[in-house]
């Protein structure tokens, strides 16, 4: 299925994104902005780089429930969207050329894993989660190997290929086509990042910590597959040990059971993702997060 919306899509990651270049009026190509509840006036907000060692790449402040931040960025890029002093996840989202619309909850755990709309890739993700919640898993799969399938791939494919890949032969495939510009990114970053991808190419690690939540939608796609590689290589050394930042204790046990997690399962159980201790001890950015151990030293 090769849309001409998504031929679009492609094109333009490939092109340089010349959108956000500093030395224009990037109130008119590079935007985000939208609506925030349950965060006072004054709130002071920062966009984190992903691809640029989480970089602050710009900042804003709530006002009369709303704000407005004109990042300071070359190219697309997937961004954490925080709260400066709390440390308060509230979004991730593709940065790209156009104005990237964001409806942020902060009482809502789930609210996190909802993106944003108003660009393209941001809008294939948002397809991609609809469908999954329908329970189209035909749609959300095609839609995912189209991006992971196109000829050279950008920021859309480097932001969501852990979740979206099937395999890590499919994963390095996907690495090979980056646009030079991300390429360049993405061999910096491997040497400073742990867990996801890097953790299913490493099936022989001795032991896994996987941190999730019942209400993150990408931890639930992953979990198949998670079982999938546990019962493969369990006899020869992997084990998992399953930490969980839900607030719903009970939600959580219930999933646990119907699901028959075959490895250790802890839960954190101390409010969710704003009080959650292993949260905060283990500096995650967001989650479905892994960490490989290594004959007792972490990757």
């Amino acid at each position: 299925m090769k849309t001409k919306s998504l031929i679009y899509i492609m094109v333009l990651l490939m092109l340089g994104f010349g959108g956000c270049q500093s030395n224009r009026n990037q109130s008119d190509y590079c935007t985000v902005k939208g609506t925030i509840k349950g965060l006072p006036d004054g709130t002071k907000l920062e966009l984190e780089d992903e691809f640029n060692r989480f970089a602050v790449v710009g900042e804003g402040v709530v006002k009369d429930g709303t704000f407005e931040i004109h990042p300071t960025v070359s190219a697309p890029t997937h961004v954490f969207l925080y709260t400066q002093e709390e440390g308060l996840q509230l979004k991730d989202f593709i940065l790209e050329p156009g104005t990237v619309l964001v409806e942020v909850d902060a009482d809502d755990e789930g609210d996190m894993e909802t993106g944003a709309t108003g660009t393209p890739s941001n809008s294939i993700i948002r397809r991609v989660m609809e469908y999954d919640l329908r329970g189209d898993k035909d749609s959300a799969d095609a839609l995912r190997a189209e991006v992971m399938g196109a000829e050279q791939t950008g920021a859309l494919a480097l932001a969501t290929i852990n979740e979206w890949c099937k395999s890590s032969f499919q994963a390095l495939g996907v690495l090979d086509r980056l646009t030079p510009e991300l390429a360049g990114l993405e061999r910096e970053r491997r040497q400073h990042k742990s867990g996801g991808l890097w953790s299913r190419m490493l099936p022989t690690a001795m032991s896994s910590s996987i941190f999730r939540a019942t209400w993150c939608p990408g931890c639930l796609a992953a979990m198949p597959r998670l079982k999938e590689i546990y019962a493969t290589y369990h006899d020869r050394g992997l084990g998992v040990y399953g930490i969980s930042v839900d607030a719903q204790f009970e939600r959580w046990k219930d999933y646990v059971a119907k699901n028959k997690l075959p490895w250790v399962n802890v839960c954190d159980g101390s409010g969710g993702r704003r009080n959650s201790k292993a949260w905060h001890d283990y500096a995650l950015s967001g989650i479905p997060k892994t960490l490989l151990i290594v004959n007792g030293g972490r990757l």
